[in-house]
């Protein structure tokens, strides 16, 4: 019993040493990597905060991007989609506090805050809607809030596998996880994991990776990303289930892979969401949910088609 105290004694020293290590180590490289971290965008202040506004393209039509949660750089994430898109269109990648260039915030991330955010950045940063949104998975609740509020600022939605407002009422969170996943982070810890871990987009150059990479061990997992999560469930009651009948829609709708959710369960809340609103049309791809990383061409393709129509 004594040597198994003693041994246990031995570990827990060790690991308060490993981690005040790592910890030390992290703050130290944050500091350094700080200048070669480039800014791509424009920085407005909304809030108290820097937030970061994308623009590419010159098209007469103007497409802003959402992106889902816990995405450590919007703007290389939607990468492959805004290179092709920006052809045609203007594209706008807003990110949000705790996002990419964005600057972290302990302000509310109820969902109507958050679209006021958003609203706020892209008219500082002079862009003129109204807007065509194309958004992935939990942005769902910023878009479906931003065309009941303001519909006269909303073009056309186009659905990147959408968490829709009935999943996250079926969703079991794990809040424990999630204090878990960002004391990790503010220690350090994800220097450890393997770049395969948190850059998903696989057509990055070395220096976009080398960016990402340096975004990660800064922002995953932020303050804002942590509240975002943990007000999902309730930010999911606030939004209407439903889509004005004036503002074309297109939900690109994966196989459920990602997700808590049997491909059967997540693609039968689309096909209840779009049942009974003719403005509203579902595709469904044999991909997982982070499904621009799979099929970048033919989301592109689709989303052409559908705006063009």
């Amino acid at each position: 019993m004594k040597i198994l105290k003693k041994s246990a004694l031995v570990f827990l020293s060790f690991l308060i040493l490993f981690l005040v290590g790592t910890f030390i180590f992290h703050r130290i490289s944050l500091e350094k990597e700080q200048a070669s971290l480039t800014p791509m965008g424009k920085t407005v202040l909304v809030n108290g905060h820097q937030m970061n506004v994308y623009v590419q393209g010159e098209g007469s039509e103007t497409i802003v991007f959402l992106s889902g949660a816990g995405i450590v750089s919007p703007i290389l994430d939607f990468k492959n989609l805004t290179d092709s898109l920006s052809k045609n269109y203007k594209i706008v990648v807003v990110e949000r506090a705790g996002y990419g260039y964005s600057e972290d915030s302990n302000y509310s991330r109820d969902v109507m805050e958050v679209l006021s955010e958003t609203r706020q950045a892209i008219s500082q940063a002079n862009i003129s809607g109204p807007f065509i949104i194309l958004s992935h998975s939990m942005a769902s609740l910023e878009s479906l809030a931003w065309q009941e509020k303001y519909p006269d600022e909303v073009k056309a939605l186009v659905g990147l596998d959408w968490a829709l407002p009935a999943s996250y009422e079926d969703l079991k969170g794990n809040q424990a996880l999630l204090t878990v996943a960002y004391w990790s982070s503010k220690i350090g810890l994800l220097r450890y994991f393997p770049e395969s871990f948190y850059i998903k987009n696989p057509t990055l150059t070395e220096a976009e990776r080398q960016q990402y990479k340096l975004l990660a061990y800064k922002q995953l997992m932020s303050q804002a990303m942590l509240h975002e999560s943990r007000l999902a469930k309730e930010n999911a009651k606030k939004v209407p289930s439903s889509i004005n009948l004036k503002i074309p829609t297109l939900l690109l709708v994966s196989n459920g892979e990602g997700t808590t959710f049997s491909q059967s369960e997540w693609q039968h809340y689309a096909e209840t969401f779009a049942s009974g609103q003719s403005n509203v049309q579902v595709i469904y791809m044999d991909v997982p949910h982070e499904l621009y990383h799979y099929q970048s061409h033919e989301i592109v393709s689709q989303t052409e088609d559908f705006l063009t129509k």
